[in-house]
C-alpha cells in the first residue's frame, strides 16, 4: 500500500482493478473476504466498498451481496458534461447520479443504504422553461439500462399507463438552486407537486417532484 494514501483508498483501486472485466451483476467478495485479502478491518473494507456503491460501480442486493454494477450506464454517469448536452424539444438533463439518499428511500420502499438513481430535467415548452423535475429511480431495477434507452426510461407516461399514481401538492418557495434554471426570482411561491408511480403490485417505480414555473405553467385538477 501507498505512503500518505489512506487505506480505504488503495482497497478501492484494488477492487476497481478486480471488477475491471468482470461481468454485469457478477458478486464481488464479502466484506470478511475482502478483510481478509487485503488485511484490513472489515470497517476499512466498508468504507472502500460504499464509496463505489455511491459511484456507481457496484451496487448492493438485500440479503444477497454486493454486485458489479453495468459500465454502460456508469461511463456515462462519470461524463456529467456529455449529458448536459442531451437536449431534444422536449427537455434537458442537467443533473445524472447514482447515490444513497436516505431521505427518498422510505417513498421508495427502499433501506436508506440502497443505491437511487437521480436525474434532474428541465422540461420546455417553444424553448422556454416550464419545469425543473427531480426523478428518482430504485438503482437495482433500472441498472442494466443503458445509455441510449434513457429516453424510454425516461418516459412517464408508460409508467403511469401500466400503474398507478398518487400526487400531493405541496405550497413551498422556489428551491434557489432552481430560480435561475426556471428564471424566476428567488423566493417566489410555488407549487411542487410530488408524484409517485406504482406497479400493479402496488411497488414503487418511480417518484418525480416536479418544481413548477408559477408563470408558465398552471395547474388544473379535475375529478
Amino acid at each position: 500500500m501507498g505512503l500518505g494514501t489512506p487505506l480505504y483508498l488503495e482497497i478501492k483501486q484494488q477492487i476497481l482493478k478486480q471488477i475491471e472485466d468482470k461481468a454485469v451483476n457478477s458478486p464481488i467478495p464479502s466484506e470478511r473476504e475482502l478483510a481478509s485479502l487485503f488485511h484490513a478491518s472489515r470497517m476499512t473494507v466498508r468504507n472502500a466498498v460504499n464509496e463505489l456503491v455511491k459511484e456507481g460501480f457496484l451496487y448492493r442486493n438485500k440479503n444477497k451481496g454486493t454486485f458489479v454494477a453495468d459500465r454502460s450506464l456508469l461511463k456515462k454517469n462519470t461524463a456529467q458534461e456529455s449529458l448536459m448536452t442531451q437536449d431534444n424539444q422536449d427537455y434537458k438533463l442537467i443533473y445524472f447520479n447514482i447515490k444513497e439518499i436516505p431521505e427518498v428511500a422510505p417513498e421508495l420502499n427502499l433501506l436508506p443504504h440502497n443505491p437511487i438513481l437521480r436525474v434532474v430535467r428541465v422540461m420546455l415548452e417553444e424553448g422556454s422553461p416550464v419545469t425543473v423535475e427531480e426523478i428518482y429511480f430504485p438503482f437495482e431495477k433500472v441498472q442494466s439500462v443503458a445509455m441510449q434507452e434513457l429516453s424510454e426510461l425516461l418516459n412517464m407516461e408508460r409508467y403511469a399507463a401500466e400503474g398507478t399514481t398518487t400526487q400531493k401538492f405541496i405550497p413551498m418557495l422556489i428551491p434557489e438552486k432552481y430560480s435561475n434554471q426556471l428564471n424566476v426570482k428567488m423566493g417566489t411561491p410555488i407549487i411542487m407537486v410530488e408524484t409517485v408511480i406504482h406497479d400493479k403490485e402496488g411497488t414503487p417505480l418511480v417518484l418525480i417532484k416536479a418544481f413548477h414555473n408559477p408563470y408558465k405553467k398552471s395547474l388544473e385538477i379535475t375529478s
